[in-house]
């Protein structure tokens, strides 16, 4: 389904859907943001019993989102950052069962070179981290490599952390936050398109959304799960705490009739040597990132979304280095995905500072989407009163944070 069908979709289903009666401590809740954070947010509430409205500015699925374009990475390897590494394994668990319940392919298992010169300090912590996990892995030498993928240039990479499909996968991305969508709206709850900004206060509580020329809409409770926007939205609280680094992606043609550069022939990849990132061949090309050299989105409304000469210029020579029979192959599309991280690349998940109904959810940090299914779920256990792991809550916390 197209993502106009959808929205078409979603209007016809919501309008005829009605929701279950609830008791009188659940209250409305309104998530802004339909990406990979908002999406799963709002399901896991729908599913248990809650009566949910998920806002988008621009809709499900659309260009300017985070979670848009057409791919994103499930991998396991974070370094030393074990509590990701353990969170992204089991969302691995938990994609497999989405896929089954939604009746719809989000995944494709792929395997992952963690590129480097020589093991580092960072490579050592996360072997560690793998073993305590159990999570399959091994570490492949020049000599291996070469065997594995002769249509990789491999003479300034010494060794590679090789994840397996156990824990490495491309996901679909925009189809997956529209089947997210899809899936919510098919169990009662409802997609609106409106730009929501926070309305009307009494005390500690948030009474409302203002939702412009649409009106206004109350509930009891208010997620915001809007990435880029979450500074734009509070800029006192997240001006200083999260920032949109860009990043440039290209889909690179490959040879006529050469399957090298198609999956399940060529892995994905992390070339921490010269600072690249991609997918082999899935349908549209061979999906490039070249680093986002300290560029910055401003305006994540406004700003528009052009590959630059600089960045396009670094990409062909990565691709002529690395994959030399791909050297003299054109690009097919581009896309510009901006990033909204903060500084230490934790997630922020906590309550508003000034409104006890009030939860902002974000920080994804270029690394989120993989974890969309678990982050739903534990901000729908926050929400209704479960802490948790104590740790967690203290690394997703909002007070202590750094300024960007």
């Amino acid at each position: 389904m197209d993502r106009r069908r959808f929205l078409a979709a979603t209007a016809a289903i919501t309008a005829a859907a009605e929701a279950p009666a609830l008791g009188a401590n659940l209250p409305d809740i309104v998530v802004v943001g339909a990406g990979a954070f908002g999406g799963w947010t709002a399901l896991v509430l729908r599913e248990r019993g809650y009566r949910v409205t998920l806002l988008d500015a621009y809709g499900v699925g659309n260009s300017r989102a985070s979670s848009g374009d057409e791919s994103r990475h499930l991998r396991a390897g974070y370094d030393g950052r074990g509590i990701y590494s353990e969170w992204a394994f089991r969302a691995m668990t938990e994609w497999k069962a989405r896929e089954k319940e939604f009746g719809k392919a989000m995944m494709v298992p792929a395997p992952r070179l963690q590129m480097a010169a020589s093991m580092t300090k960072g490579l050592a912590e996360q072997r560690a981290i793998f073993d305590r996990l159990k999570i399959p892995y091994e570490i492949a030498g020049q000599d291996e490599l070469r065997r594995r993928y002769p249509q990789i240039n491999f003479d300034d990479i010494g060794l590679a952390f090789v994840e397996t499909p156990a824990s490495s996968a491309v996901l679909k991305a925009r189809e997956s936050v529209m089947a997210v969508a899809e899936r919510f709206t098919a169990k009662g709850g409802t997609v609106r398109i409106a730009q929501a900004q926070p309305g009307a206060g009494n005390g500690r509580t948030l009474t409302d959304l203002d939702l412009g020329q649409n009106g206004r809409l109350p509930a009891g409770l208010f997620i915001f799960a809007c990435g880029p926007w979450l500074p734009k939205i509070f800029p006192q609280i997240l001006g200083r705490k999260i920032s949109s680094p860009r990043r440039e992606l290209y889909y690179w043609g490959v040879p006529p009739g050469d399957t090298r550069f198609n999956w399940p022939n060529l892995p994905t990849w992390e070339d921490g040597v010269l600072g690249n990132y991609g997918f082999p061949n899935l349908d549209r090309g061979v999906k490039v990132a070249p680093p986002h050299a300290g560029l910055f989105m401003q305006d994540p409304d406004e700003d528009e979304r052009v590959p630059s000469a600089y960045l396009m210029r670094r990409a062909r020579e990565w691709v002529a280095h690395r994959f030399p029979g791909m050297a003299d192959m054109p690009i097919l599309e581009s896309r510009i995905c901006q990033v909204e991280t903060t500084a230490n690349g934790d997630f922020i998940i906590d309550r508003h500072p000034d409104y006890e109904n009030v939860w902002l959810v974000g920080g994804g940090s270029g690394h989120g989407f993989k974890h969309g299914p678990l982050v739903g779920r534990y901000v729908a256990d926050r929400v209704a009163g479960q802490i948790g792991d104590p740790e967690l809550a203290r690394l997703f916390a909002l007070a202590g944070r750094s300024d960007i």
